[in-house]
């Protein structure tokens, strides 16, 4: 009797097993997105289901946005799914653009805050002098003159872009696909959803609008669906809720507020005003810094976005690069 090695080939069950196992992981990786993003969701919007708009919110809603198409890329870099793919792709410079277009208003209220600080300057040099306070008041009546040039002409852009970007939600492929490329156009849309939901709240605040500018809801198959529709339930009436100052952006409301104190204590032509000025002066002082330190908060957040994004759409090139050599090999 003759001992013979035996013929080691692959089986049809073991190569079944193999994908069998590829696409188990798949879904665990999908449903730990879903998971993460219910997580970050619910930390955007406290237990009485409200939200106060402020820079800090708007920077925790930016590493939001940029956290989930950072979690995404896991699934949307299938060489092997290159039709959902490249909607991302495509989707993902009308993001890329949004970002330019909000860095830009952010740098007009970064110059717009020059003339609180030019206002502030004179009063700190000399309150007494006549001219330097009539030169700080028209250097404040000037941030109000402003506001309706920035506010009606620079952001017509921005809600068109994210107009745009919405329109591009209605277009992800349909049709008969494999469970893997569902999961795939699946992710495509609640990134889409996150990015024109975060897009939108960020626009109608850097322009101080009454409504967003585009309503999306996520559908019931998400599991993230109920506290996404209730946040974006939560920003609606923050939009149109009675009583609503002047800004969206607390801190805007604020400087205007210190503004219009300083600008009636000048005007107050009766009893003396020297204390009541330098008090009311000192409270502007106050909340143009905290404008200054959260324009730069969100400014970052924007920088981190566009940041994100890059890499990843970098990520999904180079991953399709080279799954496509790979097939060209075979």
């Amino acid at each position: 009797m003759f001992l013979t090695e035996k013929p080691n080939y692959p089986s049809f069950f073991d190569s079944f097993n193999k994908e069998k196992k590829k696409k188990k992981e798949f879904d665990l990786i999908s449903q730990s997105f879903d998971e993460s993003i219910l997580r970050r969701l619910n930390t955007l919007c406290n237990s009485h289901s409200s939200v106060t708009i402020n820079f800090s919110w708007l920077s925790s809603a930016l590493a939001f946005l940029s956290f989930t198409h950072n979690q995404a890329i896991t699934l949307l870099s299938n060489p092997k799914l290159t039709d959902s793919s490249n909607f991302y792709l495509d989707d993902s410079v009308k993001l890329l653009d949004i970002c330019n277009s909000i860095a830009s208003e952010i740098e007009r209220l970064r110059h717009r805050r020059l003339l609180l600080k030019f206002a502030l300057h004179l009063f700190n040099n000399n309150s007494e002098d006549a001219e330097k306070l009539r030169r700080a008041r028209a250097s404040l009546t000037d941030w109000d003159n402003n506001l309706k040039g920035y506010r009606y002409d620079s952001s017509k852009n921005l809600e068109h872009l994210v107009i745009d970007l919405a329109f591009m939600l209605k277009e992800v492929p349909r049709g008969k696909i494999s469970s893997d490329e569902r999961i795939v156009r699946r992710t495509i849309h609640s990134v889409g959803l996150v990015t024109v939901f975060v897009a939108g709240v960020v626009v109608a605040a850097l322009r101080g609008s009454t409504e967003l500018g585009v309503a999306v809801r996520a559908p019931s198959e998400f599991l993230w669906a109920d506290s996404f529709n209730l946040l974006n339930s939560a920003i609606s009436a923050e939009l149109t809720r009675p009583g609503k100052k002047r800004h969206l952006l607390e801190e805007l409301d604020d400087v205007e507020a210190r503004l219009r104190e300083v600008i009636g204590v000048m005007d107050d032509a009766g009893g003396e005003k020297g204390g009541s000025l330098n008090g009311a002066v000192k409270e502007l002082e106050r909340v143009t810094e905290t404008l200054g330190e959260g324009l730069e908060r969100l400014s970052n957040g924007v920088n981190e976005v566009f940041n994100t994004v890059m890499s990843s759409r970098k990520e999904m090139v180079e991953r399709m690069r080279v799954g496509q050599q790979k097939q060209q090999t075979k």
